[in-house]
């Protein structure tokens, strides 16, 4: 049963920090030098 244990809370937290890094890449800000860049990139193809 320990076991068994351990294995939930090491997949339960593995899942948490994986939608926890999800959101904060979608929310990170974007560096000002980089915006509009792959814009400029498929105009010009």
């Amino acid at each position: 049963m320990t076991l068994q244990y351990f294995m939930d809370k090491l997949l339960n937290l593995w899942v948490f920090a994986f939608v926890g890094i999800l959101v904060w890449l979608y929310f990170k800000k974007e560096p000002e030098d980089n915006k509009g860049k792959s814009r400029e990139t498929v105009e010009e193809n």
